[in-house]
């Protein structure tokens, strides 16, 4: 990655804000002068910069003394990678240890939005696997970790009916997902059955907080094939057994 700022795909102005924004999160309290005389930028445009961050809701400003602080969404953001990065550490080994047990790929994930983000992924050795590029966005519809989190969420997903077919077998109305979220919720899992791709079924489990609520999920990606080779109680009974450790080894239940 280049550091010249004369390369024209760096947004200048972003930096910044982003150097603004940095100076009121280390001082925690600061006024305007005093950010323009650091930072070297005009008073107005200094200003300019607070009112953007102000109206993104990432500082405010102090009615009486009129200086800024960071608000707690800065620290939302924070902590929000912060426990992503507890929950890959800890499920590590977990994943290690189920992939001696089952040689398919293996997948951990979160929620980001109404899409679904692969924290850590243990890919199978047999010749014969279908897989997921883990960068893609991929729609918590059509997705065993999305789904099997969404049905343990206090949130109400609706894509208003907006939703891409990937396969003859995607979901493909609110009314459906809702259908499907409720059945999960019921039988404590959830089964992508070739809804993103075709030839390729995963079992999804949620990893629960001690309130019940997915803090993350575990799936099985499984070729056809092979899939239709097992009872489906073996997947779940493995599943079972690694959400519930790396949940335990989380909130030391």
């Amino acid at each position: 990655m280049t550091n010249d700022l004369n390369d024209k795909n760096i947004i200048k102005s972003a930096i910044k804000i982003f150097n603004v924004l940095e100076l009121v999160v280390k001082e925690e309290n600061i006024s305007l002068t005093d950010i323009s005389n650091t930072t070297n930028y005009t008073k107005s445009t200094t200003q300019r910069i607070l009112n953007t961050l102000k109206y993104l809701n990432y500082i405010d400003q102090d009615s009486s003394t009129y200086e800024y602080f960071p608000t707690m969404k800065v620290y939302a953001l924070s902590e929000h990678l912060t426990i992503n990065n507890i929950i890959k550490e800890i499920s590590r080994k977990h994943l290690e240890e189920m992939s001696k047990e089952i040689n398919e790929t293996i997948n951990l994930g979160i929620l980001d939005g109404y899409n679904i983000i692969y924290l850590n992924k243990i890919v199978s050795t047999s010749p014969l696997r279908v897989d997921v590029d883990s960068s893609m966005n991929i729609p918590i519809y059509c997705s065993a970790l999305g789904k099997s989190m969404a049905a343990f969420n206090s949130n109400i997903f609706s894509f208003k009916n907006n939703y891409i077919k990937y396969t003859e077998n995607t979901i493909s109305s609110d009314e459906d997902f809702k259908k499907e979220l409720e059945d999960i919720r019921e039988k404590g899992y959830a089964i992508d059955n070739e809804e993103f791709v075709e030839g390729l079924i995963c079992v999804g489990m949620p990893i629960l907080n001690s309130n019940d609520e997915a803090v993350a999920s575990l799936s099985i990606s499984i070729p056809k094939i092979r899939y239709e080779n097992r009872n489906i109680e073996y997947y779940i009974q493995l599943l079972s057994k690694y959400t519930k450790g790396i949940s335990r080894d989380l909130y030391k239940k």
